[in-house]
């Protein structure tokens, strides 16, 4: 990949998802968020057609997820929970049990996805996939250690 090429995925990912964003990265732009990922990701790991179905079927996964928690947590029975005089317990630990059960649910599916497309990888793109995580990681410690100054 050219220089202009990676300067101009990494201005597009920041610009997007980046500098001055606060919040998860699944927020209301969740969808073209998974689509840079997939397409930011593909292009780092120079993926087959193979390996780039697997990494969106795990995203998919990911996102259907992510949208099962939020309608867990929208709507009437949020705002009942604070509506009495007291804090509404019993409710409030049935919504935790659900999203609970949810992500256990989820979680094999989940699992199984993304082994399905880290196995098929080869040990090059293992390797640049640890790289890119570990990188990651240390950005978002960065990134924290800044917010609290």
């Amino acid at each position: 990949m050219n220089f202009f090429r990676r300067w101009h995925a990494h201005h597009e990912f920041h610009h997007h998802f980046g500098h001055g964003h606060h919040g998860p990265h699944f927020g209301r732009h969740a969808d073209g968020f998974a689509h840079l990922l997939l397409n930011r990701v593909g292009a780092k790991l120079d993926l087959d057609a193979e390996q780039h179905r697997k990494l969106g079927a795990w995203l998919e996964q990911l996102q259907h997820q992510r949208d099962t928690m939020r309608g867990l947590a929208r709507g009437p029975e949020v705002a009942g929970l604070f509506a009495a005089e007291q804090f509404a317990r019993e409710p409030a630990q049935q919504l935790l049990d659900a999203k609970l059960d949810a992500l256990r649910a989820a979680g094999p599916g989940l699992v199984t996805a993304f082994a399905d497309f880290f196995d098929s990888l080869d040990d090059e793109q293992r390797q640049a996939l640890r790289f890119m995580m570990r990188r990651h990681g240390r950005h978002d410690s960065r990134h924290d250690q800044r917010d609290a100054a």
